[in-house]
């Protein structure tokens, strides 16, 4: 917990600095597990405090369990946090949620990068795909399992996952990286650090992918549908650029301002099947290139006002096209963020801020209806959070309250209040429990777009039905009211255990049961209209476990186990429940001081979906894998690295996209890796 005593001057000065020395301090493993459990933290209470003291299901990916994973891209990093589910949909797209609810648009997840949202405020998800960055760079991956609405927002029901990247002082000097395999085809990444003054330090990077196509699997299709499909070009490869740079500056001793920017785009062949007036099965196969643009822009100015007291401005403002023939869009976002953090006499550690949003949208290029008529809206969004962390027992037990305030042009005043409570029984055992409530606010496409999912064919007498999904201006938000209970053990110092068990209630959540039938076009054909409506309610509750062993000092074990019982009506639009069980074990030994072995072993539960071309219920089966890694410190400058993905189980599929995609296998990969540093 951060004490009084601390000033905000010292932790501006040696932030850079203490950040360096951990990275050299680290010997062949990871983290020692006292430095991981000293690991600052900010997105529980958006202010610096070590993992064991936060109050919250928190995991933490290190910079360095990127490296022994050979993740090439952010969604592979996370395939083994506790009550993650990871999901692969083809080689480009993902379906990542926590707790629950996961979909290719997971609308209860919220995603942010060195504090600038993922999450897009349109389909109420995250593109995976273009969300990206030169993986070296990246300091570290906190992920908060259940809400953090009152911190973050809106859409921070189910959890947050902030992507945090290294301060340019830690990334002087330069970095290639060159790999290729079966299904990584190539991918290349090159970043040069730089001291610009005393006061001032930069990186620019550059980061080319490319990736093959994943295995169809026909045999999750209608029987009806698989002869057309097998003459439709079901490729699924993707290709993805990126460039950017950041600075970082120390103005003066109290004051710091950041500067970033990233540019992609990305390439991707999406075969589908959509709805269509055409006889006889009314569905027409095709396949598209889309092709995604977008760049951002983030500044992040920092102040201390005295030894108690600092103050931060963030704007960013971010860009992104897509070319696609459903769900193509232009979109512009700018955010502008203002947090103050005070200690108020002994006892009190205060944070409050005030936060403004707005977001401009076109879909002039997609085949979506806009029911209010305009291809373009214009939405704002004003906001106002408070935290007060009290000390209630020294060194013992301290109480947080907060609160988050929003409104929105879709649903108006929403308040998302929390309490935290933090008990420090002794050095080795800490209890915390919180209650919170979250809502997730309406998209723009619940709210005035209607989409023609399914044409059912004409059928003894009844023309053909066309069925549109349509957005209702009367959609409200979803609410969920979650209760958690946690225990940190730290019985020696080579380890410990960390356990969450949890209860979430929902209320309104979206449902699609029931709509009307217009005639006015009969008797080429009817339309069935859906509207979105918020009828359907549901809890699920689990436990979520991880333990970290040091063996030796050669070798490390991590235990991450998830129970997720799921109490939902799966005629809800909401795609997937929770696997009830998930299982990852994870060693890094070091063979040698030059290699070392990583090996991860992971199990996934069946879990239940929504098949959205026929509406009926759908089973993902269990599947299990082995992933290896192997690297060799060929010099202190060069690392040859050789990866196998998925290995002792038959190629599987992982997660089903939206209704109009095809669904493709996973299989095992393989793949080398060399980086050069200079």
């Amino acid at each position: 917990m951060l004490k009084p005593k601390m000033t905000f001057y010292s932790a501006l000065c040696v932030f850079s600095v203490s950040s360096t020395a951990i990275a050299a301090d680290s010997d062949s493993l990871d983290l020692s597990l006292q430095e991981l459990m000293n690991v600052e933290v900010t997105s529980v209470s958006k202010q610096k405090q070590p993992l064991s003291n936060s109050p919250a299901a928190i995991y933490v990916v290190t910079s360095e369990s990127i490296r022994r994973s050979g993740a090439t891209s952010i969604p592979q990093a996370l395939r083994d946090v506790p009550g993650l589910h990871v999901a692969q949909i083809d080689s480009q797209k993902w379906a990542i949620s926590s707790r629950g609810f996961n979909g290719r648009y997971n609308n209860k997840l919220l995603v942010l990068m060195d504090g600038r949202t993922l999450y897009s405020p349109i389909f109420s998800g995250v593109y995976w795909e273009v969300q990206d960055t030169l993986m070296a760079d990246i300091e570290r991956i906190e992920v908060i399992r259940g809400p953090s609405a009152a911190m973050w927002g809106a859409n921070a029901v189910n959890g947050v996952i902030n992507i945090i990247t290294k301060h340019t002082a830690d990334t002087l000097g330069g970095y290639a990286e060159l790999g290729a395999g079966d299904v990584e085809q190539g991918f290349a990444g090159f970043r040069y650090g730089s001291t610009l003054a005393d006061n001032a330090t930069s990186r620019v990077y550059v980061k080319g992918q490319s990736r093959n196509s994943l295995e169809h699997y026909p045999q999750d299709l209608d029987s009806s549908l698989v002869e057309p499909s097998a003459s439709v070009d079901k490729d699924n490869d993707w290709t993805h650029l990126q460039f950017g740079g950041r600075v970082d500056m120390q103005l003066e001793t109290d004051t710091s301002l950041m500067l970033s920017s990233d540019f992609y785009s990305t390439q991707m062949q999406q075969a589908s099947h959509i709805a269509s007036m055409v006889g006889p099965l009314y569905r027409e196969f095709n396949t598209q290139e889309i092709k995604s643009d977008g760049f951002n822009l983030l500044s992040k100015y920092t102040k201390a006002l005295s030894p108690t007291s600092e103050y931060s401005l963030q704007t960013y403002y971010d860009y992104a096209k897509r070319d696609e023939y459903v769900y193509g869009f232009r979109s512009e976002t700018l955010d502008i963020d203002f947090q103050h953090q005070l200690l108020v006499g002994q006892n009190h550690n205060m944070v409050w801020g005030l936060g403004y949003r707005y977001i401009q949208d076109n879909f002039d290029q997609s085949s979506v209806m806009k029911n209010n008529g305009s291809a373009s809206t214009r939405t704002h969004l004003w906001s106002a959070f408070i935290s007060d962390q009290m000390t209630l027992v020294d060194n013992e037990l301290w109480l947080t309250l907060a609160s988050r305030f929003e409104h929105n042009d879709y649903t108006g005043f929403e308040i998302q209040p929390n309490a935290r409570l933090m008990w420090q029984l002794n050095e080795k055992n800490k209890l915390w429990a919180s209650i919170a409530r979250a809502v997730r606010t309406p998209s723009r496409s619940e709210n005035n777009l209607s989409v023609n999912a399914l044409n059912i064919s004409p059928s003894a007498g009844i023309p053909l039905v066309k069925t549109w999904v349509i957005g209702n201006d009367n959609y409200q938000s979803e609410q969920m009211t979650s209760y958690e209970l946690g225990y940190r053990f730290i019985p020696a110092q080579k380890w410990s255990f960390d356990t969450t068990m949890f209860y979430n209630h929902y209320d309104q959540l979206r449902s699609s049961l029931y709509g009307t039938t217009d005639f006015s076009t009969f008797p080429n054909y009817v339309s069935q209209n859906v509207p979105f409506n918020n009828d359907l309610a549901g809890h699920n509750y689990g436990f979520e476990f991880s333990s970290i062993w040091t063996v030796t000092d050669e070798i490390q074990l991590k235990l991450i186990y998830s129970h997720t019982q799921n109490e939902f009506d799966q005629s809800q639009s909401q795609n997937t429940d929770a696997p009830k069980n998930m299982l990852s074990t994870l060693m890094d030994w070091s063979i040698t001081d030059d290699v070392v072995l990583n090996i991860v072993w992971r199990f996934i539960d069946e879990a239940n979906i929504l098949n959205l071309n026929d509406l009926s219920n759908k089973t993902i089966d269990s599947y299990y894998g082995v992933d290896i890694g192997l690297h060799w410190q060929l010099n202190p400058n060069i690392t040859l690295s050789a990866f196998g993905k998925n290995l002792l189980h038959p190629a599987h599929l992982e997660y089903e996209g939206e209704t109009f995609q095809f669904p493709y296998r996973v299989g095992p990969s393989y793949f080398v890796k060399a980086t050069l540093t200079f």
